[in-house]
C-alpha cells in the first residue's frame, strides 16, 4: 500500500512542476506583451498628431473600432498605410499576435474609406483616392519620400 501512495506521488509531481514553469513563462509573456504595446501607443503618438497627422481620432465605442484617418494617412504609400493599421489593430488587442478589427473613416468628410479585418488591409476607393491626391499634388512640392513622412527610427518591429 505504501508503495502504491508512494507511486502515486512520484507520478504526479512532474505535473506540478510543469505547471509551475508555465505560469512563469507566461509571466514573462505577459511583461513582454506590455513593453510591445506600449511601444505601439509610443510610435502611434508620434503620428496622431504634428506634421504626419495619420490619425485624428479613434471611437471604440462599438465593434469594430472607428479609426478617422487624417492627411498624412492619404498621403503615405499602401504599404506604410498597411503598417500604420496592422499596429494600430495589434494596440488595440493589446497583444503582439492578435488583431482587433478596425474601420477607417477620413478625419475630414467622415466616410468609410477602409477596413482591416479577417481579410486583411482593404481601402474602398484606393484609385479615387490615388487621383485625387496627383491633382492636389503641385508641380512645385517636393515629393517626400513615405520612409521621410513615418520616423523610421521609431517604427515598431513586427
Amino acid at each position: 500500500m505504501r508503495r502504491m501512495i508512494a507511486l502515486f506521488f512520484l507520478f504526479s509531481l512532474p505535473p506540478f512542476f510543469v505547471q509551475a514553469q508555465d505560469v512563469k513563462t507566461q509571466a514573462q509573456d505577459v511583461k513582454s506583451w506590455a513593453a510591445k504595446t506600449a511601444e505601439y501607443k509610443q510610435w502611434l503618438d508620434q503620428l496622431q498628431g504634428g506634421e504626419l497627422k495619420f490619425w485624428t481620432r479613434l471611437d471604440g465605442s462599438r465593434r469594430p473600432h472607428k479609426l478617422y484617418v487624417g492627411e498624412g494617412f492619404t498621403k503615405a504609400d499602401f504599404k506604410d498605410q498597411e503598417q500604420f493599421v496592422e499596429v494600430f489593430s495589434h494596440y488595440l488587442a493589446g497583444h503582439p499576435d492578435k488583431y482587433m478589427l478596425i474601420d477607417l473613416y477620413d478625419a475630414r468628410t467622415g466616410e468609410a474609406i477602409g477596413e482591416f479585418g479577417w481579410g486583411g488591409f482593404k481601402l474602398f476607393n484606393a484609385s479615387a483616392d490615388a487621383a485625387v491626391e496627383t491633382q492636389e499634388q503641385s508641380p512645385a512640392a517636393p515629393d517626400t519620400p513615405a520612409a521621410e513622412r513615418i520616423p523610421s527610427a521609431d517604427k515598431p518591429a513586427r
